[in-house]
């Protein structure tokens, strides 16, 4: 039996062996197989205590060798996971890449995702913006639709209303009467007498209802022109307009004065030979006039014309009122239809001055300030207005006379124009320019 000093010596002699060996390799000798060589426990080990101590029995070296290698494992293990941590190994770019692919992929499919929504919205938004412009169209329609019957409807009264006075010209107009004089001149005056008032009322009752509605302000004028089925020319005209600057009975008898002397007025604005037939019921109220001119084309023309007129004063203003209306038949002064052209006038001439609310534009200055001062809820006030009313059926009848065009034009041109004439005669004998001109706001 090998004593066991010799067996420690085999043991010491195997470990230097161990140490030597390049690489570190596991002793194939040691206990399952783990090496000794350059830990900590293996270096701890005093193989000259062993070899020294003859004492030593060989259960406790048993002992000593396993606690020696358990040790041993227990170092090794710790040192691998310190030598993991240390030594991490580092991530490739294939791999940095892929993982940042995922993550731009999921954020294009977040975004995608929102786009979806909002594209969604969008149209159900313009779906429901579609409908109210499709009920606003729809409703605009329906408007134009009535808006247009109700034009339809007022041009078929339009058309009712010119159709009849085209067919009805014979008939009697608006201030219009039948008039026949005889040859004595007690009893023409007597007859003429006779219808002053009732012509009066008649031609005051229709200015006025003609004027109803409209602007006292404002000037209106609507004229027509037509011929009528026995070649006859016929104008209606109907115009207001303020005047300023004069008074109401200034105007009135200037007109009643250039009316009076057509004649004068006629021969020297047309350039015309107008003559005054008659000298006969020459007073402010009643005058009667029968006229004959001779046109540039060598055309005759006449008429007979009764004119009436009255003035009235009071409390809340004044009127005035000409009404003048052609002769049907007179004894004492036929008509001439082989030698002339007859022109029918029926005139009625209303002047009138009237109180109205003040219309004078306010800035939002003014309004500021009449609210701060507790003025608002003061009564507008009053201004007084002048205006003119006239309304005009001249017709030149179908005569036995052949005339020309141009002589036919110049007597519708002539009918057209005489209205005008008289204002600006009634302006130049008030000496006064401008007086059918707005006046101007301070």
């Amino acid at each position: 039996m090998e004593p066991s000093h010799d067996r420690c010596m085999k043991g010491v002699q195997g470990s230097l062996a161990c140490e030597k060996r390049p690489g570190g390799s596991a002793d194939p000798c040691s206990p399952d197989g783990v090496s000794l060589c350059g830990s900590q426990e293996a270096s701890a080990f005093d193989p000259a205590s062993a070899t020294l101590s003859g004492e030593t029995s060989p259960k406790k070296s048993t002992r000593d060798i396993r606690s020696y290698e358990r040790g041993k494992r227990i170092a090794g293990t710790k040192g691998d996971n310190t030598t993991s941590k240390l030594h991490k190994k580092p991530r490739t770019t294939y791999e940095i890449r892929k993982e940042q692919k995922e993550t731009l992929t999921a954020q294009v499919q977040r975004m995608q995702t929102q786009l979806d929504e909002l594209k969604f919205r969008v149209l159900v938004e313009q779906g429901e913006a579609a409908k109210s412009n499709e009920r606003t169209a729809a409703a605009n329609s329906v408007l134009q639709e009535c808006v247009q019957e109700q034009h339809l409807a007022l041009a078929d009264m339009q058309a009712m209303l010119a159709g009849h006075a085209q067919q009805n010209l014979r008939a009697l107009h608006p201030a219009q009467t039948i008039i026949r004089l005889g040859t004595d001149r007690a009893e023409r005056h007597k007859t003429l007498m006779a219808l002053k008032s009732r012509k009066l009322r008649e031609a005051k009752n229709f200015i006025t209802s003609r004027s109803r509605g409209l602007d006292p302000r404002s000037v209106y004028s609507q004229e027509e022109r037509f011929d009528t089925p026995g070649e006859d020319f016929c104008l209606v005209l109907f115009e207001q307009m303020p005047v300023h600057g004069v008074s109401p009975k200034a105007v009135f008898d200037a007109f009643i004065e250039i009316a009076q002397s057509a004649e004068i007025v006629i021969s020297e604005l047309f350039g015309s030979i107008t003559i005054r037939e008659d000298n006969e019921c020459d007073d402010a109220s009643l005058s009667l006039m029968r006229l004959v001119s001779s046109t540039s084309q060598g055309t005759m023309v006449e008429s007979n014309t009764v004119m009436f007129s009255e003035f009235l004063e009071d409390e809340e203003g004044c009127c005035g009122v000409v009404v003048a209306d052609f002769v049907d038949s007179d004894e004492l002064y036929p008509y001439r239809p082989k030698e002339r052209v007859r022109r029918d006038t029926t005139t009625v001439f209303m002047i009138r001055s009237m109180l109205e609310s003040a219309s004078r534009p306010r800035s939002s200055d003014d309004e500021s300030t009449s609210q701060a001062e507790g003025k608002a809820n003061t009564p507008k006030e009053k201004e007084r207005l002048v205006v003119i009313s006239r309304y005009t059926c001249s017709k030149i009848r179908h005569s036995h006379k052949d005339l020309s065009k141009d002589a036919l034009r110049e007597l519708q041109e002539s009918t057209v124009s005489f209205g005008d004439t008289m204002k600006k005669c009634i302006q130049q004998r008030l000496g006064q320019t401008g007086i059918y001109e707005p006046k101007k706001s301070p």
